[in-house]
C-alpha cells in the first residue's frame, strides 16, 4: 500500500553524515515507518542498511558517496514516496504480561487514572516497533496506525536505575518497550512478560524489528525470564594452543564484526584499530579477517602449550618472551613460541591498544557471524581472563611474511589532528564555535573506551569549551536518531564524545560532525591524556531542495 506522503516527502530534509551516508529527517513517525519500508523493498544503489528512529532515518552507503551522488541522492530522497502495511501485517507477536511493575502506580497517578485503567490501556492496544536501539532487542513500540485508545504519555525516571530486570515492560514518552537483557535504564516499569525479545539460539535473535505489530495481554502468571548464554573460548586443554597467564588491564577478542543487525539494535563492534589487526594477521599468513586478541596497555601474559607462531602489533610495548634463555622479541615481525616458553608484554610506552595474531587465528565461537567482543551490547566472548585456554585454527595457506610497516601511531608529546566532516547537526552550534573549534586543544578523557572517546579541556582551561550551542537550539532535546562510528556527539557541557567501534546504534545528542575511519584509528590509540584537536576541511551544505527528479527517476549510481 503507497503512503500517502506526497506532503511528507517535501517536508523532508536531508543531511550528510561522514562521506558514506545521509540523514533523512521526516515530518512525523509515520513518515518514517514508510520510507523505511520503501528503502527496504526498493534499495537505493549501495544501500548497505538502514537505521529508522523517532524522526529520522539513516541510510547507509557500501562506499563514500560523491558530490554528485549525494546532490542526486537526496533529491531523490526528499521526493520518495512511502510504502506502509505490508511489513505490519506480515508479523504481529502477542506478550504476556503480569503487571507489577515497581513504577505502575507512579504511571497511574501521573496520568490521573487507575492502576487498572493504564493495563486496559496499555494491553488493550495494538503497538508496532518503530524502531531498534539502545541494547539488542530493545524495540521502540509506538500506537498502531488507526488506534484511538487514550494516549500512555509518561516521562522518563528522573534517576536512572542502574540495573532493570530483563523483561521488564516499560513506559516513556509516548513509547513502550520490553528490556531484551539486564541493563541500566530510565524508562517506567510497568509489568514483566518472560517471552525473550533476544534469544541468541533463534535463527532471528531479536523477536521484535522495525514494522513487528505487538500485543500485550495481562496475566497473573508468575514471570521468570533466563537470558541466553554468550560464546566463551575454549578452556580444553587438550584442544589448545595458548594458556592466558595475565590479561592486563583488558584482553579481548576481535575481527572485523559483525555487519548486518541493525535492525536488530546490533552495532557491528570489531577491533578498534583495523589497520594494527589486520598487519598482526598478515605477518603470521593468516587472512587479514582473522580472529585475533585486543589487549588495552599492555600487561598480556600467554604460555605456549604447543610450537606455534605469533606477532605483536600496534601500541608499543617491550615483548619478551621467557624460556632457558629470556629474549626480547620485535614487534612488527613474526616470531616463534616454543612450547612451554612465556610471551609478556610490557607496559605500553606509545599507543593504547596491541593486537596480538597467532597463526591459524584464534579459534572462538562465532555470535551472530563474528566472534568480536561487543563490550556495550555485551554479546561475543566475555573478556579473557587468567587461565583461559585459546587454540588456533588450521594451518594458512599463506607463508609468514619477515615484516610490515609498523602502524602510525598518535604523537607522545605533541598534538593529534583528527579531520572531520561537520554534520547532521553541526547547525545547533553557532557559527564563531565552528571557528574557534580548528584552534581548541582537547584532552583524552580517563573514562574514553571502546564505545566513546571522550574530550575534556585540557587542565589550565577546565571547563571550558568552544561548542556553544544556537539560541534555537538552547534547552532543546534531540530525539534520538541513527549514529555511526566516528560521530561526534556534542552533551550539553559542550565536552565531544566520539563514538567508536562498540557504539549504540541511536544516541540523543546532536552530532557535530563524524570522523572517518582511515582517522578514528588514532583515536582508538590514544592514551587517556593525550592532546587531540579536532578540525573541519570541508563543508556539510550542499542543497537539498527539490530538482528535475521525481519519484519515478533513478538517483544517481554510486
Amino acid at each position: 500500500m503507497t503512503h500517502d506522503s506526497a506532503d511528507s516527502a517535501h517536508q523532508r530534509t536531508v543531511h550528510t553524515v561522514g562521506r558514506s551516508a545521509l540523514l533523512v529527517t521526516c515530518p512525523d513517525l509515520k513518515d518514517v515507518l514508510a520510507l523505511h519500508e520503501a528503502l527496504t523493498h526498493s534499495p537505493l544503489p549501495g544501500q548497505l542498511e538502514l537505521i529508522p528512529a523517532a524522526t529520522t532515518v539513516l541510510v547507509r552507503f557500501r562506499s563514500r558517496l560523491s558530490t554528485d551522488a549525494a546532490h542526486r541522492t537526496a533529491a531523490h530522497l526528499r521526493s520518495l514516496r512511502g510504502v506502509s502495511g505490508s511489513a505490519s501485517e506480515a508479523n504481529t507477536v502477542e506478550l504476556a504480561v503480569q503487571y507489577h511493575g515497581e513504577d505502575l502506580d507512579d504511571v497511574a497517578e501521573h496520568l490521573g487514572i487507575s492502576t487498572d485503567a493504564v493495563i486496559d490501556r496499555h494491553s488493550g492496544r495494538n503497538w508496532t516497533a518503530a524502531f531498534s536501539g539502545f541494547s539488542p532487542g530493545f524495540a521502540y513500540l509506538v500506537p498502531a496506525d488507526g488506534d484511538d485508545t487514550a494516549p500512555l504519555t509518561v516521562p522518563r525516571r528522573s534517576s536512572p536505575r542502574t540495573k532493570v530486570p530483563a523483561g521488564s515492560v516499560a513506559l516513556a514518552g509516548d513509547f513502550s518497550a520490553v528490556y531484551p537483557s539486564d541493563s541500566p535504564g530510565g524508562w517506567q516499569l510497568i509489568g514483566t512478560t518472560n517471552s525473550p525479545v533476544w534469544d541468541l539460539s533463534r535463527e532471528v535473535p531479536a523477536l521484535i524489528t522495525p514494522g513487528t505489530r505487538v500485543r500485550f495481554t495481562a496475566t497473573r502468571e508468575s514471570m521468570e525470564l533466563q537470558e541466553s548464554a554468550s560464546a566463551e573460548p575454549s578452556d580444553s586443554p587438550d584442544e589448545g594452543t595458548i594458556r592466558i597467564e595475565a590479561p592486563g588491564l583488558s584482553t579481548i577478542a576481535q575481527d572485523p564484526g559483525r555487519r548486518g543487525h541493525i535492525d536488530w539494535g546490533v552495532s557491528p563492534s570489531g577491533w578498534a584499530d583495523a589497520e594494527a589487526a589486520e598487519s598482526a594477521n598478515r605477518l603470521v599468513g593468516n587472512a587479514p579477517a582473522a580472529t585475533v586478541l585486543e589487549n588495552t596497555a599492555g600487561g598480556l601474559s600467554l604460555t605456549a602449550l604447543r610450537d606455534t607462531v605469533l606477532a605483536v602489533t600496534g601500541a608499543r610495548t617491550e615483548v619478551t618472551v621467557s624460556g632457558d634463555q629470556p629474549s626480547r622479541r620485535p614487534e612488527d615481525r613474526p616470531f616463534a613460541l616454543l612450547e612451554g616458553q612465556r610471551l609478556t608484554l610490557g607496559p605500553t610506552t606509545r599507543g593504547l591498544r596491541v593486537y596480538v595474531a597467532v597463526r591459524g587465528g584464534f579459534q572462538i565461537d562465532a555470535v551472530l557471524g563474528s566472534s568480536a567482543t561487543d563490550t556495550l551490547a555485551r554479546l561475543g566472548p566475555p573478556p579473557i581472563t587468567r587461565g583461559t585456554i585459546l587454540r588456533a585454527g588450521p594451518e594458512p595457506r599463506h607463508a609468514v611474511l619477515t615484516s610490515w610497516p609498523a602502524v602510525d601511531l598518535p604523537p607522545a608529546d605533541d598534538v593529534t589532528d583528527i579531520p572531520f566532516t561537520p554534520g547532521p547537526r553541526d547547525d545547533w552550534f553557532t557559527e564563531d564555535s565552528l571557528n574557534r573549534l580548528n584552534d581548541f586543544t582537547w584532552r583524552v578523557a580517563q573514562e574514553s573506551n571502546r564505545v566513546g572517546v571522550r574530550l575534556a579541556p585540557p587542565e589550565s582551561a577546565e571547563g571550558a569549551t568552544p561548542l556553544v550551542r544556537t539560541n534555537a537550539a538552547l534547552g532543546k532535546e534531540l530525539p534520538s536518531e541513527g549514529v555511526v562510528a566516528g560521530s561526534i556527539q556534542v552533551p550539553p557541557n559542550g565536552h565531544p564524545v566520539i563514538f567508536m567501534a562498540d557504539h549504540p546504534v541511536t544516541g540523543g545528542y546532536p552530532v557535530i560532525g563524524v570522523v572517518e575511519p582511515e582517522h578514528l584509528r588514532l583515536l582508538a590509540q590514544a592514551p587517556p591524556g593525550t592532546a587531540v584537536r579536532l578540525h573541519h576541511k570541508t563543508s556539510n551544505a550542499y542543497p537539498v531542495s527539490p530538482t528535475n527528479l521525481t519519484e519515478n527517476t533513478p538517483c544517481a549510481k554510486f
